[in-house]
């Protein structure tokens, strides 16, 4: 589109910002008063010309009000920062100061929008009264991801809801939702696989009670005072000699959320989910009893390591992954012994990611997520009432049967190719 189009488009809904309520009544207005003054119909005039003169008051009162809050407009909130899981309340607190009065016929709220990659927290809304107030929103989050907002929006109506006068407070707000961790028992068949890599994890956390210790003079590095010594003897000591080295991880999970064309586009949100919350479950189920785990994804050179009490960073780091084409090239740290692989039949980056793990001998767990059973069909509507319905005898569309077919055939050939084994 040119952009003195848009820039114009722009400029008039500023101007006229009447919402498609507003746009509907002002045209039957118009109709109306065109049709009263040929036909000499008191009604049609009396009705036209009562609407026409309380749409202009409503935009002249709301630039008013625009002028007089810009002067004054102040948004102080508070989003949670701890990370929030999907079905969970979180809370949205501070204050707000508006202009002293609001025009007659006007209410506003104040509305905090936050999105990630098209997904939106909804229910960020409140009404606001004149002057200084405290606000207090509750909202629910669905699904995992981290969503961030450019800014909050006081929007003010009339009472008929025909103009929404916006002013946007520019900020930056971020709402962490950790993806769902399934419980335990649920995953015996995925995490017993990793139980031999837990006596070499547990037996390098030996640390500093191994240590030499010296007493402590002034201009000793106080980061290396011994604080268990301290509790006992109340004197200072320093920790001297050959630290051991911290436990290393042996277990690499990879992420696989290579964008692959064979899942089918209605449910790749949820596909993409249910990858990370088995993937999630896995990770969190072995830092809980002590293990070390590093994390790569694709698009990231960098593997994260999670240890013992980093639980809500392994969640956090698992709230981001989204589909994406960037190739799969970490920097592999080289005292890993197992790899697990979570991924997506057919996956473009699956026979790197599954090459790279056997060329360094580590022995490798493919999990191959599979698709969600297939919804029943919606009672039919108006279109299919009036047209001929081409759907197949078995009541599913003949291009998700198709697609479903396809995703099938790559299952089986990766079970086969890699000797993975499925997940539901």
């Amino acid at each position: 589109m040119v952009p003195w189009v848009t820039s114009a488009g722009r400029m008039v809904r500023l101007l006229v910002p009447l919402s498609v309520r507003g746009l509907v009544i002002l045209l039957l207005a118009a109709a109306l008063l065109i049709e009263g003054l040929f036909r000499a119909d008191l009604a049609g005039l009396f009705w036209g010309s009562s609407f026409i003169l309380f749409t202009i008051y409503a935009l002249g009162a709301g630039h008013l009000f625009r002028l007089a809050a810009g002067r004054v407009l102040s948004v102080s909130l508070h989003l949670p920062a701890r990370g929030l899981t999907p079905g969970e309340e979180g809370e949205a607190a501070g204050a707000v100061r508006l202009p002293r009065s609001l025009p007659p016929g006007f209410s506003a709220h104040l509305v905090l929008p936050l999105a990630w990659h098209g997904r939106r927290i909804d229910g960020i809304r409140h009404p606001l009264p004149p002057g200084q107030s405290q606000v207090r929103v509750s909202f629910r989050v669905g699904h995992r991801g981290i969503y961030q907002g450019t800014g909050a929006i006081v929007e003010a109506r009339d009472v008929l809801g025909l103009t929404a006068h916006r002013l946007l407070v520019p900020r930056r707000d971020t709402v962490v939702v950790h993806p769902e961790v399934v419980p335990a028992r649920e995953l015996a068949g995925l995490v017993e696989q990793s139980d031999e890599a837990a006596p070499d994890s547990r037996r390098r956390r030996r640390s500093e009670e191994l240590l030499e210790v010296r007493k402590y003079y002034p201009g000793d590095d106080v980061r290396r005072l011994n604080w268990k010594v301290f509790a006992h003897t109340d004197e200072l000591f320093l920790r001297i000699g050959e630290e051991v080295p911290p436990p290393e991880s042996r277990i690499l999970f990879v992420l696989d959320t290579a964008a692959n064309p064979l899942v089918p586009r209605a449910a790749q949100l949820d596909y993409l989910d249910s990858l990370v919350r088995c993937c999630a479950s896995v990770m969190v189920h072995l830092v809980r009893r002590g293990l070390e785990v590093t994390l790569s994804l694709p698009g990231q050179r960098e593997c994260r390591a999670f240890g013992a009490g980093s639980e809500a960073g392994l969640l956090a780091a698992l709230a981001a992954p989204w589909w994406t084409t960037e190739r799969w090239a970490p920097d592999l740290p080289g005292a890993m012994r197992q790899a697990v692989v979570f991924s997506s039949p057919g996956s473009p980056g699956l026979a790197a990611i599954m090459s790279a793990a056997r060329s360094r001998g580590w022995r490798t767990s493919l999990y191959l997520q599979d698709l969600p059973p297939s919804p029943p069909f919606a009672l039919p509507g108006l279109r299919d009432l009036f047209l001929v319905s081409r759907r197949p005898a078995g009541g599913i569309p003949r291009t998700r049967r198709r697609d479903r077919q396809s995703f099938a055939r790559a299952l089986s050939r990766d079970l086969a190719l890699y000797h993975g084994a499925p997940v539901e």
